[in-house]
Parts: C-alpha cells; sequence; structure tokens
C-alpha cells in the first residue's frame, strides 16, 4: 500500500516537472525547416542536420539561442514611425517580411509569385506614337499588366531566391557606415550602398549582424557567385564587393576596433585583401561584358525619334487628366490626388528631361529648386524657358515650352509639397532634399531616376527605352543635318565640358532653343 503511493506520488511529482519544463524551456527556431522546437539539438540530431558534425549543430542551437534573445529584447517593441514607413513603402509586405525576419522571426508559406489582381485589360500600345485622342482617361493608372505573359524579371528572381533580404538599416554597424558615406565622403546615393552591405551581412548571418562574416571566406565566395548566377552583370557584382570593402574599411580605419578587438581588425585587413584578389580575377570579365554590351548595342540598331518618346505619348492621356484636375483647382493643394496619380506626374516630367530632351538621369537626380526657379526665358521667343542644371557631372541645359513649363509649375507647386509632406525623419534625412527640385513619393531626394522611367514604360507595356538610347537616336538623326545644327544638338546634350559651362553662363539661350527646335523636328513633333 505504502509501495502504491510512493509510486503514484512519483509519478505525479514527474507529470508536474513534466508540465512545468515546457513552460521554463524557450522553444528554439530550426533555420532549416523554420519550425519551433522544445529541444532544438535532438530535432536537428534526428531531422535537419543528422547528417552533420556535433560541432555544426552546436554552433546552430548557440546562433537559435542568440535570436530568441535578441527577440525578446527587442522584436516585441515597435515605433509607430517604422510602421508608417512600412505602410507607406512601394513593397508594404515584402518591407514588413524583411523587418520581422531581422527580428529573429520567421516568415512561412511566401507565395513564389504574388498574385496577381484581376485587372481591365489594356490595348497594346504600338511603338509608334498614337494618334491624339479626344476619349477620357484610363481609370487606375499604375495597375500591373498580366505577369502571366511576361518573363520573370531580375528583381522578382532576386527576390523569390532570397537575395534582397537584410538586416535593419538601423544596426549600429550600418548607421555609422551610413553616416560615414553621406558626411565624410559626402555620397549622395549612399543608402544603395549601405543596402548591399546589408544583403551581403544578412546572407552571412541571418540572424545577427556583425563583422564575424571576414572568417567565412569560402561563403562569402559562394555570396558573389550566387549573385553573377541569379542574372546580375559582373559590374553590379563588383559594386557589391566594393560597398563591403568600403564596410571594412570603414571599420578598420575609423573605429576603435583596433583598441577594442586586435584579432578581428587583422581578420577585417586580411579580409580586405581576399576582396582585392576576387576584384583582380573577375576586372577581365568586366571588360569582356562591357564589350559584349557595345556589339549588342550595335546590333541592335538605332531607335526613331518616335520610338523614343513612345511612352510619352501613350501616357499623355492619363498625365493630362491628372493635370487638369491641378489646373482646375479641384485639389488642395493636391491632396485629393492618389498616390498613383502623383508618381504619374514625377515620372512623365522625368521622362521628358530624358527622353525628350536626351538629358542624362542624373540631372533629374541633381536638379534643385533654385535652378528651377532661376529658369532664364528666351527674349526673342518668350514662349521657351531655359533650365541649366549645375550640380551634374558635366552640367546641363534643357529647354520648355510654355505648356511644359506650366506642367512643371504646378507639379512644384502642387504635387511637391504633397511628396515632401510624406518625408519621415531618418539617418539619412537633411536639409538637402528639401533642395531637390524631383522628390520620390516617400518624400526624398531621386537617387536613380532609372527606376522611375522603367516602371512607366511597365506600366503602358512600352518597349523601354533609356537615356543612352535616347541620345544615340537624336545623335543618329542629325547626320543629314548641317554642321552648325549638328553643333548645336552636341551643345544640348552637353558632351563637353566647355558646352555645359558656356550654357550654364547662360549666353547662349538662344542656341539652346535652336537646339531643342532641331530636336523637336527630328521627332515631327508639331507644336
Amino acid at each position: 500500500m505504502a509501495s502504491s503511493a510512493a509510486s503514484s506520488s512519483a509519478a505525479s511529482s514527474s507529470a508536474a516537472a513534466s508540465a512545468e519544463q515546457p513552460r521554463s524551456r524557450k522553444f528554439l527556431l530550426c533555420p532549416i525547416c523554420k519550425k519551433t522546437h522544445w529541444s532544438l539539438p535532438v530535432h536537428l540530431r534526428r531531422s535537419c542536420m543528422r547528417t552533420s558534425s556535433e560541432a555544426d549543430i552546436l554552433a546552430v542551437v548557440e546562433s537559435a539561442k542568440r535570436a530568441v534573445s535578441n527577440l525578446m529584447r527587442t522584436g516585441r517593441v515597435w515605433e509607430y514611425s517604422l510602421l508608417s514607413r512600412i505602410m507607406q513603402s512601394p513593397d508594404t509586405i515584402g518591407r514588413m517580411i524583411e523587418e520581422l525576419e531581422s527580428r529573429g522571426n520567421a516568415v512561412v508559406g511566401i507565395p513564389t509569385e504574388a498574385p496577381t489582381a484581376a485587372v481591365p485589360a489594356v490595348p497594346d500600345v504600338p511603338v509608334e506614337a498614337p494618334a491624339e485622342s479626344s476619349s477620357e482617361s484610363s481609370g487606375e493608372l499604375y495597375q500591373c499588366p498580366d505577369t502571366t505573359k511576361q518573363g520573370t524579371s531580375l528583381r522578382e528572381r532576386m527576390a523569390s531566391l532570397g537575395y534582397y533580404k537584410k538586416h535593419s538599416l538601423d544596426h549600429d554597424l550600418l548607421v555609422s557606415f551610413a553616416k560615414f558615406l553621406q558626411f565624410d565622403m559626402s555620397n549622395e546615393n549612399f543608402k544603395q550602398e549601405v543596402e548591399n552591405v546589408a544583403r551581403f551581412l544578412y546572407f552571412m548571418d541571418p540572424q545577427q549582424a556583425s563583422l564575424l562574416f571576414v572568417r567565412q571566406h569560402e561563403k562569402s565566395r559562394e555570396y558573389f557567385l550566387k549573385l553573377s548566377e541569379a542574372g546580375l552583370s559582373k559590374q553590379t557584382v563588383q559594386n557589391y564587393i566594393k560597398s563591403v570593402k568600403r564596410f571594412l574599411k570603414f571599420h578598420t580605419g575609423s573605429t576603435d576596433l583596433c583598441f577594442t578587438d586586435r584579432v578581428l581588425h587583422e581578420d577585417c585587413k586580411n579580409y580586405i585583401s581576399f576582396l582585392d584578389n576576387i576584384q583582380m580575377a573577375t576586372s577581365k570579365q568586366v571588360s569582356k561584358e562591357t564589350t559584349r554590351k557595345r556589339f549588342d548595342t550595335f546590333q541592335e540598331g538605332v531607335l526613331s525619334s518616335t520610338q523614343v518618346t513612345a511612352v510619352l505619348a501613350a501616357a499623355k492621356k492619363d498625365f493630362l487628366a491628372v493635370i487638369g484636375k491641378l489646373h482646375a483647382g479641384e485639389c488642395s493643394p493636391g491632396h485629393q490626388l492618389t498616390l498613383t496619380e502623383l508618381q504619374l506626374v514625377l515620372y512623365y516630367l522625368e521622362a521628358i528631361v530624358i527622353l525628350e530632351h536626351a538629358q542624362r538621369p542624373g540631372v533629374v537626380e541633381h536638379m534643385t529648386v533654385t535652378e528651377w526657379i532661376s529658369r532664364r526665358r528666351d527674349d526673342t521667343r518668350p514662349g521657351f524657358v531655359v533650365v541649366a542644371v549645375k550640380e551634374h557631372k558635366t552640367a546641363a541645359t534643357f529647354v520648355l515650352t510654355q505648356e511644359q513649363e506650366m506642367w512643371f509649375d504646378l507639379y512644384f507647386s502642387e504635387v511637391r509639397p504633397v511628396m515632401l509632406g510624406k518625408k519621415r525623419k531618418r539617418v539619412e534625412d537633411d536639409d538637402e532634399t528639401d533642395e531637390r527640385f524631383f522628390i520620390s513619393s516617400t518624400g526624398k531626394a531621386i537617387y536613380n531616376a532609372y527606376n522611375d522611367l522603367e516602371r512607366l514604360h511597365k506600366k503602358y507595356q512600352v518597349p523601354k527605352v533609356t537615356s543612352q538610347m535616347a541620345r544615340r537616336a537624336y545623335e543618329t538623326a542629325t547626320k543629314e543635318l548641317s554642321d552648325v545644327q549638328k553643333t548645336k544638338v552636341a551643345g544640348y546634350l552637353t558632351h563637353s565640358t566647355a558646352t555645359a559651362e558656356k550654357h550654364y553662363r547662360m549666353k547662349e539661350i538662344g542656341s539652346a532653343v535652336d537646339a531643342f527646335l532641331i530636336l523637336r523636328n527630328l521627332r515631327g513633333d508639331s507644336e
């Protein structure tokens, strides 16, 4: 009887202990199957890492423990401003997934292709400019075209492979690097470089951003190889390598690392030499790639002037509908426009500068409010104004008609203030953003106008035309012109610093207008 009572008491104690264990022990996430387990070491030995060494298993367990510790420490508190930025980003779900994963969470069941919403049929747009039509504007402007009819883009392929996943840009290692690029190096496009490093760090250790990747040479080489296999050009891969290299040079030369961890500091220096070797090995491949691109361009031939501006013709009806709202005072000021309509105005004006006026994307990215306000009118032909952009690598000048000036001014007075109102203050924000003429829908200066141009072409299903293609088309079209006309067009395209400086001195406003009229005649425009 006593024995039975003792046995019952032991069983009760065992059950209580068993019930208590799950409450006292933390469930750890398996990074392979993306499931939580009460005993992760047992799970790894039996299933996901049954062929791996004990040391590798223990390393994964320790990493999982650190991740759950970080999750308990930082994963439960969210800043409202961060949630606001996520909700207003172009890819809300993707941005939210990135933030969750950077905090140690796992998101499963992500579809390989985003579901396509049913959209009204979009008529095929010919390459040639369509005839003027008085029909009403189409409804929603930026619904995506049917992706089932198009191949997977490089961006989509990179995203599906997980190569766009990155650590939070608010990590101390990345924040200090961003400040160095922005303030010490005066790098205007520093955010792109910081994001390159954040993606690299995520690949090297998804759980925690650190400098310990310098002890993983083989995995680093694997990362750069995977980028090439995904379809990135050799030059782009080189840019990733340069970003990581600059990141390490900053931490080895501009921080206290050499005093706080001499061993890691030495490992970082050795890793920089390792990157030097990779760069030397791939430099010939970059040269071959550049040569091949030039040959492909030669083989493709040159577009006609009409083909260059086909997207402007295709989007004009929708654009004018939005401008009509602004001009009629229906919006106060611009606040009743949808984000899609705001973006259309921005993208269309960027396309005018790049495609119709054959200017480089840098002109859009660097044009300032002061330069817009300082535009000059041609005394003999008051229907034209000249805008000079100084802070471009060669400076630039372009001419607007009276109608286009009205469009730009409506953007400046009605749309741009709304864009600036969307700005969220971060480390990279500064007063220089407020001086930029073209502002993105996130409230920041445009840092890659080519992306905006590509979105506009994709929306209207028009073959993509780049700045280089447009400039080459105009150059070719001038072959039959007189030498004087050729010189004026060459000056308008600012092929040399001398002509750029001459135009910026504004002594040749008439010549700039002449060149603009020549380009307009080549396109066959009547107005």
